[in-house]
């Protein structure tokens, strides 16, 4: 259902992946083969400052039946409020309404206001900095705590999972997975495959706004590196992420049941 806005131009998702790939240089990327029209808008640094995707119009609260694009892109939250009072303009759909709004690309919001939204986006995203860029992967060691999720069933199964990021990982950085009490051992090894994707979620006291993306590699029996061999090597505690020590490092690249394909 697209309207022609006053500037007699459909706005609808082929002008945002128009303006986004003549303004930036983006190339739209179509993560997931589940949601395959959903188009994610990534800077440089990696980080997102748009989605494409459609939603049910009734998710939005809409009257009318059906489906409409809609793009979601970071906002000021000291804008926020003022922003949601405008025509199409709403609450993010399935992300971190706290920084991030949905606008409906169904023609209701005029082509201009929405790409001026999608700058101001890329503005804020681009524009943050996390010090000097590393180039080089690393190694790191960080916990699970069982008793929020049993983290064996994504990864045994699809051999990959979401994980909350708290560190500054770049993708083809090895985490090695330490699982505390009961299990109190390291399990798994992974290789970070995404960073910085947006992700909402706060339930049974685990917060999470941004997530990473983890291949398995691995797989340790527990008795195999519990924390009291670990310290052995230099590793009291695992309570964030942390580096490798290099001997312990050498044992677990020795070490596991390495996982194929």
């Amino acid at each position: 259902m697209n309207k022609i806005n006053k500037m007699g131009e459909f706005a609808d998702r082929a002008q945002i992946l128009r303006f986004a790939a003549e303004h930036y240089g983006t190339a739209p990327e179509y993560p997931w083969a589940k949601s395959p029209e959903s188009a994610v808008l990534r800077c440089g640094n990696g980080k997102w400052y748009g989605l494409v995707m459609p939603v049910k119009r009734e998710k939005l609260g809409l009257p009318a039946e059906g489906v409409s694009d809609v793009l979601n892109v970071k906002c000021d939250p000291l804008m926020l409020g003022s922003v949601l009072m405008q025509k199409g303009f709403f609450p993010a759909y399935h992300m971190n309404k706290a920084h991030w709004i949905s606008v409906l690309l169904d023609g209701t919001v005029p082509l201009d206001r929405v790409t001026a939204v999608l700058q101001a986006s890329y503005a804020m995203t681009s524009g943050k900095s996390t010090g000097k860029a590393r180039t080089q992967p690393k190694a790191w060691l960080i916990p699970a705590n069982p008793k929020y999720e049993d983290i064996s069933v994504p990864l045994l199964r699809e051999k990959e999972i979401l994980w909350k990021q708290s560190g500054r990982f770049i993708p083809g950085d090895t985490v090695y997975i330490y699982e505390g009490k009961p299990i109190g051992a390291v399990t798994y090894a992974c290789e970070v495959t995404e960073i910085n994707i947006p992700y909402s979620y706060d339930q049974g006291g685990l917060h999470m706004e941004t997530v990473m993306r983890l291949k398995l590699l691995a797989v340790y029996p527990p008795e195999q590196f519990p924390l009291e061999r670990l310290r052995d090597y230099g590793v009291a505690s695992v309570r964030g992420p942390r580096g490798v020590p290099e001997e312990l490092l050498a044992v677990l690249e020795q070490s596991g049941e390495r996982i194929r394909g």
